[in-house]
This record gives C-alpha cells, sequence and structure tokens, in this order.
C-alpha cells in the first residue's frame, strides 16, 4: 500500500540531497559532538559560562572556529584568575573572622540582569584589616555599576581587574557569536536556490522516523494488540479550544453495531475511528488522548449512498459499484 503514497525520487534529486546534506553536515554541529561543551571554572558560577556561551556554541562545528574557541577559553581563564586574585582571599578572610566577628556572608555570585561575576558581602573597615590577608583586595573594592552607570545595590563589589577580564571575556564571545551569523548566513545564502531539495528531503525524512520509530515501538512492545482501545478521540476536522468536539473512547475487539438517534453523531464517530486507525499504523499521532491500535489488512468506511443522475446510475446501483470495488 505504501507504494501507492511514496515515489521513487530520481538520480538528479538523490544527488541534490546527498550534496546538500553534505554541505549542511560539514558545517552545522550535531547532536552527538561533545568538543563544544561550556567554559568552567571552580570559583565563577557554571550558569554564566552556559548563559553567554550558549548563544553561539553548538551552532557549527569546532574546526570552523578554532582560533575564537581558543580566544574565548583564554578570556574565560582570565576572569577565574582575576576573580582567584581579588575576591578569594576577601571571602577566605572573612570564613576566618566568623567566629570573632559573629556571621559574616561574602559570595561571589552571577548577577543574570548584567552579565556580571561579582563579590557580594560587606566592605569591612580598613582598621579591622591591617596587616591581614585580604586587607589589599578589600581597599580595591568599588561598587558595581549598571549599564547606566548606577550603583547596583550596597553589598555588590567589584575591581578594575574583575571588570576588565569580563569586558574581554564578552567582546570574545561577541566575536564568536558574529562569526558564527556569518557561517550560518553563507550557507542559507548557497541553499536558497535548493529550497525544493530540503523540502523534499524533509518529507521523506518525516516519513523515514515515522516508519523507524512504528517498527521501533513494534518490535519493543512485542505483537500488535488484538484489539483497539482509543480513550479521548475526537473528530480531528473540529476546533477543541472552541467546545464544539465530543470526546469519545472506543474499545473494538471484532465486530460491534453502532446505534443513535438522527445527528447523533454516528458518522462523525465512524470517520474519527477510520482516521485513528489509519494514522495509528502508518505511525502519525493520533487526535486522541492514547491509543492502542493493531495492524488492519485493510480500513474501509462506507456511508449512506445517493443516486448520479450525471453516471445515470440510481442510489442501488452507487452502492453496488462501491461492492464490487471492494472485492476487487
Amino acid at each position: 500500500m505504501l507504494n501507492k503514497f511514496l515515489f521513487k525520487p530520481s538520480l538528479f534529486q538523490v544527488g541534490e540531497c546527498e550534496w546538500v546534506s553534505s554541505r549542511i553536515g560539514e558545517l552545522i554541529s550535531q547532536d552527538g559532538d561533545v568538543d563544544q561543551e561550556f567554559s568552567s571554572y571552580s570559583l565563577i558560577p557554571n550558569d554564566f559560562c552556559e548563559d553567554i556561551e550558549s548563544s553561539w556554541k553548538g551552532r557549527v562545528k569546532i574546526k570552523h572556529m578554532e582560533n575564537f574557541y581558543e580566544e574565548v577559553d583564554e578570556a574565560a581563564k582570565a576572569l577565574h584568575t582575576a576573580v582567584s586574585e581579588d575576591f578569594l582571599p576577601i571571602i577566605s578572610r572573612i570564613r576566618a573572622s566568623t567566629a570573632s566577628f559573629g556571621e559574616r556572608k561574602g559570595k561571589i555570585l552571577y548577577a543574570r540582569e548584567h552579565e556580571a561575576v561579582w563579590f557580594k558581602g560587606k566592605r569591612f573597615t580598613p582598621s579591622v584589616w591591617v596587616e591581614t590577608p585580604g586587607e589589599l583586595q578589600n581597599k580595591q573594592l568599588r561598587h558595581a555599576m549598571d549599564s547606566k552607570g548606577k550603583k547596583f545595590g550596597d553589598e555588590w563589589f567589584t575591581t578594575a581587574k574583575v571588570e576588565d577580564a569580563l569586558m574581554r571575556y564578552h567582546e570574545a564571545n561577541d566575536k564568536a557569536k558574529a562569526k558564527v551569523l556569518e557561517l550560518l548566513r553563507e550557507l542559507s545564502a548557497e541553499l536558497q536556490c535548493k529550497t525544493n531539495t530540503l523540502v523534499f528531503a524533509s518529507m521523506m525524512l518525516i516519513i523515514a522516523k515515522a516508519l523507524c520509530a512504528q517498527n521501533g515501538k513494534q518490535v519493543a512492545e512485542g505483537p500488535c494488540p488484538a484489539r483497539m482501545d482509543i480513550v479521548g478521540l475526537s473528530p480531528y476536522w473540529f476546533d477543541l479550544s472552541q467546545g464544539s468536539a465530543v470526546r469519545n473512547t472506543v474499545s473494538m475487539q471484532s465486530l460491534f453495531l453502532l446505534t443513535g438517534p438522527n445527528g447523533g453523531g454516528k458518522s462523525s464517530l465512524l470517520r474519527s475511528v477510520c482516521a485513528a486507525a489509519l494514522l495509528g499504523i502508518c505511525g502519525f499521532m493520533v487526535p486522541a488522548e492514547s491509543a492502542s491500535i493493531p495492524h488492519f489488512d485493510a480500513i474501509v468506511l462506507h456511508m449512506k449512498s445517493y443516486d448520479s443522475p450525471v453516471d445515470g446510475k440510481s442510489s442501488f446501483q452507487v452502492l453496488l459499484s462501491r461492492t464490487a470495488v471492494l472485492e476487487t
């Protein structure tokens, strides 16, 4: 039956698809690539590097961006060094003096809205720190400023060295992001004339993935079920958001008789069941909450026949011709 719906691509289409796939695979990074991890250092919050670098890492293969990767890695390392030299002695001094001066907090945190790594805590008076580790770093602290040059809270601090390292890190990421966009635009322009090939390849990929998924599920679950169970089945041509469709639950193992008054929805239910069965055995989504559908050799739906004056057939003749089609 699939041969009636699928057509055999020509050698030209196959060649075009291979070229497009090769060109995309040469540039675009795949899900299995493990060489594009985010920068990670012990004193820098992980979500900081992830937020900054996620805008460009994992888009294209690293072989096209080696220089930019090195620049970003060096900038991240320099930022870690600056944080270690300017913030860590203060935090160590705070922890050492906790027993003497009570509860004192000092942390290296990620200010997400400002895309910065700053020190958050209290700035102690120099007299307490005289000739002790962290005195020089404490004197270098200055209030962190937002993008408008205004002080960002009373407990957020930074240093000139940390700010320079942050600027270098952001500039390196901006360059890398610009290079990724440039490469993607070049690829897009190159494939602009191959739109039909891309659409064809995408369609074939969707069909292949659906068939593979259906086959894999069938192998995992074993033989097809002997009965069809559908929960929350709705007519696919109705908009559920408008509340005009009635959901039905169907449990069918062999022959059953459907009865009801005129206008009660018998025809709609029959059409919905047949559509769900067809979509299910093709591996597509079924308009229902859940569905267990066996394999059917054929799906046949027959509604009331009317006469066809154009063909010169009465309603009975139309019914006989449809029956003849089923028999063949």
